[in-house]
């Protein structure tokens, strides 16, 4: 079997999956690594028949956790994280139900991070890039600039760059890191929950760093539109509860001294365009309105957990 890491152990967080994206994101991992783990967050589908379509040598190696209520992303990341520490795991590899690894994401993340520590780096977690399943564009990494978010892809040639905060999916991290940064803010149930532990990484002297040529197909919102605001920019459209988690989340980690401030003042202009633009231009309008501010309400007075 090509690449089949026995240190580093996948973990998969499910809720009402697409049944051929869930057997093709499994069946991915599966081929490069031993073990996978999988957190159902109390689906309304049938997890364990899903899994049932994988090769049967590939189903064997699948440890299913069936959680009894949704308790949010963290939690399930936690629970999994815990799992894979049972396996053994040296790495974990944080994975959304609808994100798709290339073939060779697993060992281009893995060479760039044990090249990364033969030069000495404290690294706190690597990740890909991503494909947009619907536009199919690639994403970029971001670094904290005084002038905000700035947008990068490499540094001097290399495979890999650092940055700033990556997404959850995707993402690898070393056990070790764990040990010394702490698992996920669960308490932020879902949404910035990656956001938050790359900040609090980096406070500990841990660095992140995206690896340009490992690859990932993943999907944003539940709708996509094309849309000019300075450039051409894809525009996400969520379910009016996702804005709940959204607007509170930001709301709290404003008041968290270790973010820092260039990231809060362009977080905080992120959120006055985003109330202004699904207010006007999207579904549900008045919905999302109320949801926005009602998770600013809560963030700033401190409410976590779920909605």
């Amino acid at each position: 079997m090509k690449n089949s890491y026995t240190d580093i152990v996948p973990v998969v967080v499910t809720y009402n999956p697409d049944e051929s994206t869930l057997i093709a994101n499994l069946t991915a991992l599966l081929s490069q690594v031993q073990d996978v783990v999988i957190v159902d967050n109390d689906s309304r589908c049938d997890v364990v028949e899903i899994t049932k379509r994988l090769d049967k040598a590939y189903f064997n190696r699948v440890n299913l956790i069936k959680l009894q209520h949704n308790d949010g992303l963290g939690k399930a990341f936690n629970t999994g994280i815990s799992v894979a520490r049972d396996l053994n795991a040296a790495f974990v590899l944080l994975m959304d139900q609808d994100s798709i690894p290339e073939s060779d994401m697993l060992s281009k993340l893995h060479d760039a991070y044990q090249n990364l520590e033969k030069q000495g780096i404290l690294v706190g977690a690597v990740a890909p890039r991503y494909r947009d399943s619907t536009s199919s564009q690639l994403s970029q990494f971001v670094r904290i600039s005084r002038f905000g978010l700035a947008r990068i892809t490499n540094d001097d040639n290399t495979n890999y760059t650092r940055a700033d905060f990556l997404i959850s999916s995707g993402s690898l991290i070393a056990t070790h890191a764990l040990d010394q940064v702490g698992d996920m803010d669960d308490g932020l149930f879902i949404d910035h929950i990656d956001t938050e532990w790359c900040f609090r990484a980096q406070t500990k002297g841990l660095a992140l760093y995206g690896v340009c040529d490992a690859i990932m197909q993943h999907s944003l919102g539940d709708k996509h539109i094309r849309f000019w605001w300075g450039r051409w920019r894809n525009i996400s459209f969520h379910q009016p509860f996702r804005y709940y988690y959204m607007f509170r989340n930001s709301a709290l980690l404003w008041q968290r001294p270790y973010m820092p401030e260039a990231w809060k003042r362009a977080d905080k202009l992120r959120i006055l365009c985003m109330l202004f633009f699904f207010t006007l231009f999207s579904p549900n309008r008045i919905t999302n309105l109320r949801m926005m501010l009602k998770g600013l309400k809560d963030g700033f007075n401190r409410r976590t957990g779920k909605l």
